[in-house]
């Protein structure tokens, strides 16, 4: 059993279209909690989005009902072990909310609560050994005199150099393969979709840890952990992000507001799984079918116009004087 000495908030928001593969994501919070000796130190925040501002649930092949069901079912799986569980939920009656609303209102409410946030994703799976780490890692970073820091696991083979130091000491030097055909538990990219089995498998080799650090931050929003001092110097997601490139924000304030001293552990041989295209990615969307989840024609017009919006309120974050855009510009821009 492993005593912990720090604190955990370990945040994901599940859409309702999500919900088949939000089973792994939870086997996997199993996983790291169960023999954590004083379970108390982890609180688990799900938010369970219902709402269809822009997705609307198929009632021909189910309800909301049901999908909520489903949902409260994996969280009493997790419930089971003995850890802290706390639920929001966002439905129609709501205003707008995405990942980029709830990770801004995780990291604000439970920095204070919590020694770590942990931002999770319904297509990620957690390494076993994730808080045993964290406290390895908290230890020696604290000893020198580091306390404001990102941590982030080993990704696999990425689409360009500029990840190259975050790809797994085993995957780095493998060619990348892009292909709308994954092969099942594929190391050549973060598309294939790799089961929990298989990522253990890989993570069961390592000895010692291989702790690199970066001085530039580098890394998506899966699987990321901030020490709540980063976030209590005033490190979080503007509210301009309104979808697309929320991690991308968090780095570029990171950089910021801690300049030269940013500080970025990268754990480069133990592996953790982002399934971007998850086969069961999106499902019970009324007229789509995309499960695999593909950024294109097949998610809609809509999503096209909320990522480049977003985008572009990224792209005004710093040097510049230009009005922000709204949601209300997005719905007046989808409903032309």
């Amino acid at each position: 059993m492993i005593k912990l000495n720090k604190t955990y908030t370990i945040g994901v928001m599940v859409m309702f279209y999500e919900i088949k593969m939000f089973e792994e994501y939870i086997d996997s919070c199993i996983q790291m909690s169960k023999d954590i000796e004083n379970k108390d130190n982890l609180h688990f925040h799900f938010c369970w989005n219902q709402s269809q501002y822009f997705e609307n649930i198929d009632t021909d092949k189910t309800t909301g009902e049901k999908l909520r069901e489903k949902f409260y079912k994996q969280i009493h799986r997790l419930e089971e072990v003995g850890v802290n569980v706390h639920i929001d939920e966002k439905h129609d009656t709501h205003d707008v909310y995405n990942i980029a609303g709830y990770r801004r209102d995780l990291n604000y409410h439970w920095c204070n609560k919590t020694d770590f946030i942990l931002w999770g994703e319904t297509d990620s799976l957690w390494p076993k050994d994730t808080l045993s780490i964290i406290e390895s890692v908290s230890e020696y970073s604290e000893g020198n005199g580091v306390n404001r820091f990102i941590l982030t696991f080993a990704y696999r083979k990425m689409w360009d150099n500029g990840w190259k130091e975050l790809e797994h000491v085993d995957m780095t030097d493998l060619p990348f393969v892009d292909t709308d055909e994954w092969n099942l538990n594929a190391q050549e990219s973060p598309k294939s979709y790799m089961t929990l089995e298989t990522m253990n498998e890989i993570n069961d080799r390592y000895d010692e840890l291989d702790i690199r650090i970066l001085k530039e931050p580098k890394f998506d929003g899966s699987c990321l952990v901030i020490s709540s001092d980063l976030i209590k110097a005033g490190v979080n997601i503007p509210h301009a992000l309104l979808c697309s490139g929320e991690d991308t924000s968090f780095a570029d304030m990171a950089k910021l507001i801690c300049g030269n001293t940013f500080v970025q552990y990268v754990i480069k041989n133990v592996l953790r799984v982002h399934n971007r295209r998850h086969p069961q990615k999106r499902l019970y969307i009324k007229n789509e079918d995309n499960p695999m989840g593909f950024c294109d024609n097949r998610k809609g017009e809509w999503w096209k116009i909320l990522c480049d919006t977003s985008k572009i309120n990224l792209g005004k974050l710093k040097n510049n004087q230009d009005k922000f855009f709204t949601f209300e510009d997005v719905f007046k821009e989808i409903n032309k």
